[in-house]
């Protein structure tokens, strides 16, 4: 009798996960009234990488993309400013002519944005994003445009959208 319990007990308990696991996997995150769609996605050593871009493009090629990460455990070894501050490096190495501006700093939470100039054979980019530290590692969000700068009028309208992004433990 213990040994049915046990199967039936552990058959509904691989049921719920992998009904939860594939309700996770039909959420499609809400940006604004535009239809985005999921163009990227990699799971690799529990990090999460997800980018949506808008309906008819493709990551490869695409006008304004959205891009969602998650580094669990980051947190335990990485202060956020050496995460920026590698980060930032990174970019500049890559686009000496970028410009980074930090806009808003707390305990666990950084937003930054950074604009790179068009140049002969590549359109402009900028990108505004938001970091948040939390128990279980960090958060990144980033919205990015294929304009330089960014149209402040995009640049206030994400801002607030990264902003209101919460993070629920499940």
């Amino acid at each position: 009798m213990k040994k049915k319990f046990f199967v039936i007990f552990l058959f509904s308990v691989t049921l719920c996960f992998w009904a939860n696991v594939h309700a996770a996997e039909k959420i499609k995150p809400l940006f604004d009234d535009r239809v985005w769609k999921l163009g990227w996605s990699q799971n690799e050593k529990g990090a999460v990488y997800e980018e949506y871009v808008l309906d008819g493009e493709v990551v490869e090629n695409w006008s304004e993309l959205v891009t969602i990460q998650f580094f669990p455990g980051l947190n335990k070894n990485v202060s956020l400013d050496t995460f920026i501050s590698l980060q930032k490096k990174a970019m500049f190495a890559e686009y000496p002519l970028m410009k980074w501006e930090s806009l808003y700093e707390s305990e666990d939470e950084r937003i930054w944005k950074w604009t790179i100039p068009g140049e002969k054979n590549q359109a402009g980019e900028s990108e505004i994003a938001r970091l948040k530290r939390t128990d279980e590692g960090f958060h990144i969000w980033h919205y990015a445009i294929k304009k330089s700068p960014l149209p402040p009028e995009k640049a206030k309208v994400w801002l607030e959208k990264l902003k209101a992004i919460e993070v629920s433990k499940i």
